[in-house]
Formats: C-alpha cells, sequence, structure tokens
C-alpha cells in the first residue's frame, strides 16, 4: 500500500526528533485496536480539534494520522497532568467508558502510549513501521440487535464458560489525602467483550429488554470468576453490578458465605438507579438483607440532577455514585442546590463517588462538595503515577 502524504510528513518528523530528542515526546493513540465505529472519521476529526486545542500553550505540537485511524502527536513543554488529561478525554471519545483489552503495538493493554523521545523513540519507530507496512482492516459491518434466538444461545454459553477475559476491575480512591489510596475495587463485565467473543454477529445491547433478561446470567458469571479469583487479591474491600433480583438470590447469599473470613463484610453491592426506581420494594428487601449481612450498599449511575426524583434520606444508601460531567463546572442554580440537597440527604450515613472523572477539574470540584470517592481513567493514571491530587 502507498504510504499517505500524512504518514510521510510524520516519518519525517520522527527522524528530525531523533535528531534533536531533548524534552520532546510522542503520543500514540491506538484507535485501530478500538471498536470499530459507524462515526470513526467524525471522531478522529474532533480528536485531533481537542488535541491542538489542549496543547495551544506548547511551544512545538504537531499532529498527524494513520490511514488505519492511529493518531500520532509530537509535542513539549505541557505538564503530565494536561498531557493524562487530554489522553484520558480522547480514550473516553474513542471508547465510550469500556475497557481497552486489546494489546497495543507496544504489547500493552492502553489506548495510548507516551513514549519519552530521548528513551522510547526507536518503539514508536517500530510501531509506526507496522501501521504502513500493512492494508487496513475492512470497516465492520453495522450489526443487528440481538434476538431471543442469540439470547437462548448467549445464556446456554454464559453459563457453561469461563468468563475471566470478559470480566475487569476499577478502583474506587478515597481523596481525603492528597496522594489517594484505593477503597474498594469494582469487579465489572464487559458486554463489548462478551460480544466479541460470543456474539460477533449481533448488537448485544441493540435490544434493552433481551439485554435485561441476559443481565443475571452474566451476574452469575462474574460471582463464580470472583469466587476464584477475591482470594489472590490483597484489596481491602471489594465491589459488583448487579441486578436487585442477583442480590436477593441464595446464588449471591452463597457467594457471600463461602468468602475467605477476612473479606467478611468487606463487598460492597453496587444496584442501578432504574432498577432501584422500577423495583422499590425489592430494593428494601435488598437494603435489610445486606445489612444483615454486614454488606455495603451502592446506587450507581446517578447524574447529578437525579436528586430531586430520588429520596436518598429515605432510601439510606451507604454510597451514591455520581458520574461526573463538565456541565457540572457551570451548574444552574436550582441544578447545584438539588446537587447540595442530595449530598446532604446522606447525612453521614452515606458517602457519595465521583466516578467517570477524565478531567483533572473533577478533583478539586468533589473536594469542594466534600466529597472523598473518586473513580476513573484519569483517578487510575494519578495513582499509578503517583501524582498529588491538586
Amino acid at each position: 500500500m502507498r504510504v499517505t502524504e500524512m504518514e510521510r510528513a510524520f516519518l519525517h518528523e520522527l527522524h528530525a526528533i531523533k535528531k534533536d530528542p531533548l524534552g520532546k515526546r510522542v503520543i500514540h493513540f491506538c484507535v485501530s485496536a478500538g471498536p470499530a465505529q459507524t462515526d470513526q472519521a467524525r471522531r478522529i476529526e474532533s480528536a485531533k480539534h481537542f488535541i491542538g486545542k489542549s496543547f495551544a500553550r506548547s511551544p512545538y505540537c504537531k499532529v498527524f494520522s494513520a490511514h488505519n485511524g492511529d493518531l500520532f502527536v509530537a509535542y513539549s513543554h505541557v505538564t503530565v497532568s494536561e498531557v493524562l488529561g487530554m489522553c484520558a478525554k480522547v480514550e473516553k471519545l474513542f471508547l465510550d467508558d469500556e475497557p481497552f483489552s486489546r494489546r497495543n503495538a507496544y504489547g500493552e493493554y492502553s489506548f495510548y502510549k507516551i513514549a519519552d523521545a530521548t528513551k522510547d523513540l526507536d518503539v514508536v519507530f517500530q510501531a509506526f513501521k507496522g501501521i504502513i507496512a500493512v492494508q487496513p482492516e475492512a470497516a465492520r459491518a453495522l450489526k443487528k440487535p440481538m434476538n431471543a434466538e442469540n439470547l437462548h444461545q448467549l445464556s446456554e454459553k454464559i453459563r457453561n464458560l469461563d468468563l475471566r477475559h470478559c470480566i475487569f476491575n476499577q478502583p474506587v480512591y478515597f481523596i481525603g489525602e492528597q496522594v489517594p489510596s484505593i477503597e474498594f475495587l469494582e469487579f465489572f463485565v464487559s458486554t463489548k467483550q462478551i460480544e466479541e467473543n460470543f456474539l460477533p454477529e449481533a448488537s448485544l445491547t441493540g435490544s434493552p429488554w433481551l439485554f435485561h433478561a441476559l443481565k443475571e446470567d452474566l451476574d452469575r458469571a462474574t460471582l463464580r470468576t470472583m469466587a476464584k479469583e477475591i482470594a489472590e487479591y490483597r484489596h481491602k474491600a471489594f465491589s459488583v453490578n448487579l441486578t436487585l433480583a442477583t442480590a436477593s438470590s441464595k446464588e449471591f447469599e452463597q457467594f457471600n458465605n463461602a468468602l475467605p473470613g477476612r473479606l467478611a463484610g468487606r463487598i460492597v453491592v453496587e444496584v442501578h438507579k432504574t432498577d432501584v426506581v422500577q423495583h422499590m420494594d425489592l430494593y428494601r428487601d435488598v437494603r435489610k438483607s445486606t445489612a444483615k449481612m454486614g454488606l455495603k450498599l451502592c446506587i450507581d449511575g446517578l447524574e447529578w440532577q437525579d436528586f430531586d426524583m430520588l429520596s436518598l434520606g429515605r432510601l439510606r444508601p451507604d454510597f451514591i455514585k455520581i458520574g461526573w460531567n463538565e456541565s457540572m463546572l457551570a451548574p444552574s442554580t436550582e441544578g447545584l442546590q438539588a446537587l447540595v440537597g442530595g449530598l446532604k440527604e446522606l447525612n453521614g450515613h452515606g458517602q457519595a463517588v465521583l466516578a467517570r472523572c477524565d478531567n483533572p477539574k473533577a478533583f478539586p470540584f468533589a473536594r469542594g462538595l466534600g466529597i472523598r470517592y473518586v473513580q476513573g481513567r484519569l483517578a487510575d493514571q494519578f495513582f499509578k503515577t503517583g501524582m498529588k491530587l491538586q
């Protein structure tokens, strides 16, 4: 395949960087290794525009795209927090909050690679040469929604197979101190991994009611995996996403009873707000049963506008998860009152978690409201690098 003009320009830039690498870095966004999107071209252009805008103050910043959709950014003199914030935003643009589950060109399970030009430029050279040496894959066709027959076949597979490769985890961090610490580790099923491995010809979530029918089988698969692996982890507590039906089942009670002694009472049961609203009586039963077992209960999926709808004082969750949104930086008076009022309703018996943090501004926002727990890719990056949260 002929090398494109943009690829030729980046190859020239790499040679120029190699001659003068001091202070320069290259970011490789592995877009081609992520899920195919029908509007991929638009997302790529949006990402290029956002990167340029984010690094506008840098004296040196150039963005290049390869024929397979991968993006390369050469830059200098940008702070680590700004770089990580930008990378998290671009990752979210292409992955839609799903975990990145394939090895990239560097043998890592990561959507992007940040390479120091003085040390890692050769690996970027090799990765880029691999890209321009192969033909691009054909775009995947749009999938039809899962049907009843697909549901039956998939349910049988899920009940009988080991799904460890489709189950991931992400920490919830305590930020009461400048350096965050892990409060508990959340386990969840990747629906995209299930789809790619067991139902590649159809969309798992294309039919919401059929997907809901599948959810209890996915819950049980998650519990089976946790039961096998949880003893190997050194974390002090864990959480698991379940339907209210699963949380009230004998299977969950058996799972809890079989846990190692050190984990007694160390499980957080996460239930989605939609499940709570639709099955309020069952929620009350689960609230009682988890309390009896010494477990904590978390209501997941809240937006900051939801507090007018839910009476947290009456529901009495141990945790709530509020999804971060940049609109929270400039809320309306009514919206801010609803958020502050909702947090006050927790009244000391519950804690709020600011989830999906992909912007450095999320952390001071959380602290300003007295929120002491955060979750998200940017929180992961800060924890891994040992950076202090400002």
